[in-house]
């Protein structure tokens, strides 16, 4: 069964965090006091137009983006998501030059939905495999697993 907060994330990540998407949903479904809390290094990202001009330099450096919800839960006010973004790094990004290689970057959203809104979101991701496909740090030899 879907709830209202799993259509606002779906459209949060169908629309913003794809190229084909239009960044205007973001008018209608983020509240004007919404805080991204993304430990990629940014400063928290606050309010609709600050969420706007992420994506939109997110966007810049990696063309052909397309965003995938592999597995999707709500509860209430909260709803969880874990995704897949591919894309063609073709821009700079954060100081790297463009690779134009292909990148994929799988992680977690977590978004508290208000008033039919997203109030905050969280994401948590793998950032050292992403760094590592952009050629920024060099990949470990070995992996420790555990079982």
């Amino acid at each position: 069964m879907s709830t209202a907060a799993e259509s606002i994330i779906r459209q949060d990540i169908g629309e913003v965090w794809n190229s084909s998407g239009s960044l205007d949903i973001i008018d209608e479904i983020v509240a004007e006091d919404f805080v991204f809390y993304d430990p990629m290094g940014f400063a928290e990202i606050r309010g609709p137009d600050e969420y706007r001009k992420f994506a939109e330099r997110f966007r810049a450096a990696f063309a052909n983006m397309g965003t995938e919800i592999e597995e999707i839960i709500a509860k209430d006010d909260r709803v969880a998501a874990r995704v897949t973004m591919r894309a063609t790094h073709e821009g700079e990004f954060i100081g790297i030059e463009p690779t134009n290689r292909e990148v994929e970057l799988k992680g977690i959203v977590i978004e508290h939905i208000e008033d039919g809104k997203i109030k905050d979101k969280y994401i948590n991701d793998d950032r050292l495999t992403f760094f590592a496909q952009l050629g920024a740090v060099e990949p470990p030899d070995e992996l420790i697993t555990s079982h």
